[in-house]
């Protein structure tokens, strides 16, 4: 199963010993490497530092949230102030 990796910020990609290439389409941001890729990456001396890894992510959601006026967006249903502008959220 395919592996997703978050790059490092202004990183545009990964390149490897045999020749191929992951472009993401901005810097800093993701591709999608094949098993024996991200097993090299896991591998590597960056996982340590948490730099870069190809380990799967778990993402947490809710089906209700809480709607931020200033921002136009809607976070999770815990986030009772605004992590981007801190203002009061509400019931969506």
């Amino acid at each position: 199963m395919p592996a997703r990796v978050h790059l490092p910020p202004g990183c545009t990609g990964l390149d490897f010993r045999d020749g191929t290439r992951y472009t993401a389409s901005r810097p800093g941001g993701t591709v999608v490497v094949r098993d024996p890729h991200a097993a090299a990456i896991n591998a590597g001396p960056r996982r340590e530092n948490g730099l870069l890894s190809a380990r799967g992510a778990i993402s947490v959601a809710t089906k209700r949230g809480r709607w931020c006026s200033g921002c136009r967006r809607l976070w999770n249903a815990w986030s009772t102030t605004c992590p981007r502008c801190s203002a009061d959220t509400a019931e969506a």
